[in-house]
């Protein structure tokens, strides 16, 4: 009787902590829906209000990357890639990583994370300053959204954390902004960045 007791308390707290954990940990959304940009951290979102000028989506042997144009109100360009790799395939190294290999960087600037939702900052080779959000929900997903000036950037981040919350990094000013459609997609993607650099593996799913 005491070993049944026993297992059957086992069995309660281990559905105890999963529920503990399901409920405290962070959820985020990075999603477009018409002309809105939704951006959330658990009960904290922040939209943005833009139109869509272009979309485009290229095919590699193993990733599909889904490139859409957004132009906000006063004028200026977001970019918000999406990308999803094969079943056989996924993301090889960290999201920082990724969105340094993917934007060709010289220098990363990781500003703040919870769970799967990433503020970064990178230098590109021309020392222009770029700001990303990027969210990566598996290994076989990334979304990165680009262009924000720092102003915008600030006020995105300022609506998903807390007043308590610091950043990792000192905060790089005068980040570049997109003022025209034809200069606004910045990401480098390529079959060598796959197939020689590693940006992706096989899966280690079976």
């Amino acid at each position: 009787m005491l070993k049944i007791f026993i297992i059957a308390a086992i069995i309660v707290l281990i559905a105890a902590a999963f529920a503990w954990y399901i409920y405290t940990r962070d959820v985020s959304t990075l999603t477009l829906t018409q002309d809105k940009l939704t951006i959330s951290i658990n009960k904290n979102s922040v939209s943005l209000n833009v139109k869509e000028v272009e979309n485009e989506t290229q095919e590699f042997s193993a990733l599909q990357v889904t490139q859409t144009i957004l132009e906000q109100e006063d004028g200026s360009m977001l970019v918000l890639e999406e990308s999803s790799t094969d079943n056989m395939y996924q993301y090889n190294f960290s999201t920082p990583t990724s969105v340094y290999m993917i934007l060709g960087a010289r220098e990363i600037n990781l500003l703040l994370q919870s769970n799967n939702l990433y503020v970064i900052q990178v230098k590109l080779h021309n020392r222009k300053v770029l700001n990303i959000i990027a969210r990566q929900s598996d290994d076989q997903s990334l979304s990165l959204l680009y262009g924000m000036s720092n102003t915008q950037f600030l006020h995105i981040i300022n609506a998903l954390w807390d007043g308590d919350t610091s950043m990792e990094n000192e905060m790089w000013h005068d980040a570049l902004t997109i003022n025209a459609q034809e200069d606004a997609v910045l990401a480098k993607w390529s079959t060598p960045l796959h197939a020689i650099d590693g940006l992706i593996t096989p899966s280690d799913k079976e």
